[in-house]
């Protein structure tokens, strides 16, 4: 398999990993403070706890999903190479 098409798959995954994640962790912070996520950065109201606390859990899931679609896109290439290993070997014969 080209390297190129490797490269796109594992960013494809990787993307959409990132953004499942944030709506996860936004979903998840409104489910647990009965607020929005905090956003605006200019917004005076938002308490500096609230914003730090919401920075540091989606830093870490981020850091989470980025790891672990990382190992889910390379997994799937080594399969995709796989497949198409086996089927270039029964036309061959």
């Amino acid at each position: 398999m080209n390297n190129l098409v490797e490269k796109l798959i594992a960013t494809g995954i990787t993307i959409g990993g990132g953004i499942v994640g944030a709506k996860l962790v936004e979903f998840g912070w409104k489910a647990v403070t009965g607020h929005d996520a905090p956003k605006d950065l200019d917004d005076t109201e938002e308490h500096l706890v609230s914003a730090i606390s919401f920075a540091v859990i989606s830093a870490g899931i981020s850091a989470i999903i980025k790891v672990t679609s990382k190992r889910g896109a390379n997994a799937a290439v080594k399969r995709i190479q796989a497949r198409s290993t086996s089927k270039a070997g029964v036309g061959e014969v």
